[in-house]
């Protein structure tokens, strides 16, 4: 509690000196949205995002706005994001077409970046984006030992944007490469067996890569109002695949229809799903072999009202065909209500909802890298999500959300290392080994969430975002939600110096986890159980530092200091972070 209690005063000390700052600066008069186009700024060095999630992710489309986005791996639990605060600030400046970046950090880390738009015509908009990132360096366990723990990061990113009338079709290409090793292992020394050329025991220091390849179209109209007829589209495909021969096909294509009737608007959103993974372990009959799933969805609603006060009552409908399971038929709820009794400056809303949540293979395979390559995770269903809140601006410059959910969540994935023992034979075992690689379970699970978000900016000189969400779970069968925190927050400062000079800090926090090892019986009396072990995740503090400095318009350097907070915490059981580390560099804009 001391610890907590300390790194959060930490939190609302910085929050509350920046806020106080941006205070004062009130000369400037011209209102503009809050835009930070052409700032760049490095990612971190040293992590991936690997932390789990609840909900399913969205398909984030590239935005190109010169940014690497700097979060370490529980960021997955992210901040919804809030409207832009009006502030007073200077004319926009000319962006130019492009920007390239280079740099070299401790440990051979280099780094390279790529970004170019051109607009070259008065509708249409063409864009390229490519980076790379890696690091040699190496890690120290729990245990003891010093481990290679090195990892690569690629991508490549090209879209074009066309509009026509009032809609706007694009389409995105993207490739993305990433590589790494399994070379965690908690609590013990690793070993000797483990440590032995070509060992088969388990998947210690066993290269692995990631390698995504899709193509997203889509067709909407961003002007359409409440009561307007729109049709639109979103159809996505990628093909993943990795080193150790695991491959998917993904595509999903979802039909948007909004259309004015007599009284009230009618909703409707359509689509339909299709996976395969082949090469995994089916759960069913415990072999090696394909999956196939297909999940219909249709979302119709009424939405009745005006831009002041609105509802919206529907049902979600699911369909669900997965080739070793029965057909699965899903409904929920979806009402939601909207309340701004002072427009534009609050707003109140409540609602009541469900998902069904495909984990197919990708998806698990990014949210925890370690777990096993052959995994074959259930699909999760969210039967019900109870949710409210407001939001609004304090002024012109700040604004602000506070919310909170309940959810209800059928098999959702849990996941767990465990022991098992090897020699000649099971009732004479020579030693415990340790599997590093996860494995699922699952349980039914309940989960409250509370989320409190600010944002503020002063001119361009600074801007502040800070969240904090607090998670509580109750679970049918499992001790503990394994690895999910009980809070989490982060707060971000950006403090432009001079016209050259510019600053930016980036506080990440999660609180305490809990971790599951379950060490297998060493006989094979069937009365011999399985031993499950808790072993708790301490609070992770992880503090970025970033600066940037302008040598003339085209050129500047930048210099970042990862994880300044010297943490060596664990993203997930047995696996730590690299510890403080640096990037520096020069960008080129044109």
């Amino acid at each position: 509690m001391f610890k907590t209690a300390r790194y959060i005063f930490t939190l609302l000390l910085l929050g509350t000196a920046v806020f106080s700052q941006a205070q004062q600066d009130t000369t400037l008069t011209k209102e503009v949205e809050v835009t930070k186009a052409y700032k760049p700024t490095i990612s971190d060095a040293n992590k991936l995002n690997s932390m789990p999630t609840i909900d399913e992710t969205e398909h984030q489309k590239p935005t190109f706005n010169y940014n690497i986005n700097s979060k370490p791996v529980f960021s997955t639990f992210s901040v919804n994001p809030l409207k832009a605060a009006i502030v007073e600030t200077s004319k926009k400046e000319d962006n130019g077409y492009g920007l390239v970046r280079a740099g070299l950090g401790t440990t051979f880390r280099p780094y390279g970046e790529v970004f170019f738009n051109n607009q070259n015509s008065r509708n249409s908009l063409f864009g390229i984006h490519s980076m790379h990132l890696s690091s040699f360096d190496d890690i120290k366990l729990e245990g003891g030992d010093k481990v290679d723990a090195p990892f690569m990061k690629n991508e490549v990113d090209l879209f074009v944007k066309h509009t026509f009338q009032d809609n706007v079709l694009s389409v995105n290409l993207d490739f993305k490469h990433d590589a790494f090793n399994y070379y965690g292992y908690p609590l013990m020394a690793i070993p000797d067996p483990l440590l032995e050329d070509g060992q088969t025991i388990n998947y210690f220091d066993t290269k692995q890569s990631f390698a995504k390849g899709g193509i997203n179209i889509g067709l909407k109209n961003p002007t359409a109002e409440y009561d307007d007829a729109t049709i639109g589209f979103d159809f996505s495909y990628h093909y993943f695949g990795t080193k150790t021969d695991q491959r998917e096909h993904y595509a999903n294509f979802v039909l948007d229809v909004q259309q004015p009737m007599v009284t009230g608007v009618g909703l409707l959103e359509g689509g339909v799903l299709y996976t395969q993974a082949s090469d995994i372990f089916l759960q069913t009959d415990s072999t090696t072999g394909k999956r196939s799933q297909i999940i219909i969805h249709a979302k119709p609603a009424w939405f009745v009202g005006n831009e002041t006060a609105n509802i919206t009552l529907g049902v979600n409908t699911f369909f669900a065909i997965v080739s070793d399971k029965d057909t699965e038929a899903k409904i929920s709820p979806n009402v939601r209500a909207n309340w701004a009794p002072v427009p534009e400056l609050i707003n109140l809303y409540a609602g009541i909802d469900g998902d069904y949540i495909s984990n197919h293979y990708s998806k698990i395979a990014y949210e925890n890298p370690f777990v096993d390559p052959e995994h074959d995770v259930m699909n999760s269903f969210q039967k019900f999500r109870f949710y409210g809140g407001f939001d609004g601006k304090f002024s012109k410059k700040t604004n602000f959300k506070i919310s909170a959910e309940y959810a209800m969540i059928d098999n959702q994935p849990f996941y767990y290392l465990s022991y098992a023992p090897i020699g000649e034979s099971l009732a004479y075992p020579v030693q415990l080994v340790m599997d590093n690689t996860f494995k699922p379970l699952y349980d039914n699970m309940n989960r409250l969430k509370l989320n409190a978000e600010v944002f503020h900016a002063s001119s361009d000189k600074v801007d502040l975002t800070a969240s904090v969400n607090y998670y509580s779970y109750k679970l049918d069968e499992q001790e503990e939600a394994w690895n999910l925190p009980q809070w989490d927050a982060n707060l971000n400062i950006g403090y432009k110096v001079n016209d050259q000079l510019s600053l930016s800090a980036d506080i990440f926090l999660m609180g305490e986890r809990k971790a599951l090892l379950i060490e297998q019986p060493a006989t094979d009396i069937p009365e011999d159980l399985p031993i499950r072990r808790s072993n708790s995740l301490d609070t992770a503090f992880d503090l970025n530092v970033k600066g940037n400095y302008q040598i003339t318009n085209q050129f500047s350097v930048f210099a970042q200091l990862n994880n300044f907070g010297f943490q060596k915490y664990q993203r997930w059981f047995g696996y730590p972070v690299q510890s403080f580390n640096m990037l520096a560099g020069i960008s080129y804009s044109f």
